[in-house]
């Protein structure tokens, strides 16, 4: 409840994964920049078949082993996405709260849509009067790591160049949105 109240940015995008999940039988899922895997343990109990997380931090992913144990069918990998060489495609990719940190979105777009079979799930931060000062001093001129903003036209672009043909906001508040883009079957180039 008190994430709900806090932090309702990444407690609306994991309600809106598990719903997704939830449409898909079985779903086999990605999640790119996994964290500690609380959206993980959320899509699993909803039904995912198998979970595939991928993560920078080494002490992120250990808190994802630690409240994933009790499931069977999770893999987690450290590095950065782009590098791994996943072959596999999966139902369901997860990117949440991934590309506001992501120099090279298109990259990160087209890599992602080479491994998504159905439905992509991302959210993105738009330019705040109130907060993005102070998110971008805090993250750039505090920590030396970038911050990016998006705005759902620039956003709804990057996907279609990506090869996603259908593209949904089923969120959009003042901070940022929420983004379901689908294959709807088609095959990446």
């Amino acid at each position: 409840m008190a994430t709900r109240l806090l932090r309702p940015g990444p407690w609306r995008g994991r309600e809106l994964a598990v719903s997704v999940v939830a449409r898909h039988p079985r779903a086999s899922v990605l999640d790119v920049g996994c964290g500690p895997g609380r959206v993980a343990e959320a899509v699993l109990d909803a039904g995912a078949a198998t979970y595939v997380g991928i993560d920078l931090s080494a002490q992120m992913l250990a808190l994802a082993r630690e409240r994933l144990e009790r499931f069977n069918s999770v893999e987690l990998h450290e590095g950065d996405f782009r590098d791994r060489d996943l072959r596999q495609t999966f139902d369901v990719v997860l990117a949440l709260g991934l590309f506001d940190y992501l120099a090279e979105p298109a990259r990160a777009a087209r890599w992602m849509r080479a491994r998504c079979s159905s439905t992509l799930v991302a959210s993105f931060t738009r330019r705040d009067r109130v907060k993005a000062p102070i998110r971008h001093f805090h993250y750039e001129l505090l920590h030396g790591c970038p911050i990016f903003d998006y705005t759902e036209a620039g956003t709804e672009a990057l996907l279609t160049a990506a090869g996603f043909p259908s593209i949904e906001f089923p969120f959009r508040g003042r901070r940022g949105f929420l983004v379901t883009a689908t294959t709807d079957g088609v095959k990446p180039s």
